[in-house]
């Protein structure tokens, strides 16, 4: 679930990323070569952070 959550917030920081920077010099095409590979990027790395952050809670807890 973790994973889920963190992918999900992959997606909107890419988005919130995306948008917030000039794109005057890209055309259609070239934008979206540029947008898919931060959003690949920012999405796998949220997901493995939330799953390793939930990882190492639950072992946290199992020691209590």
């Amino acid at each position: 679930m973790a994973a889920v959550v963190g992918f999900m917030a992959g997606i909107v920081l890419a988005t919130i990323h995306h948008f917030t920077h000039d794109h005057s010099g890209y055309t259609p095409d070239s934008l979206v070569a540029h947008f898919l590979p931060h959003l690949v990027a920012t999405v796998s790395i949220c997901a493995f952070l939330f799953a390793l952050a939930t990882t190492i809670l639950n072992r946290l807890m199992q020691k209590r």
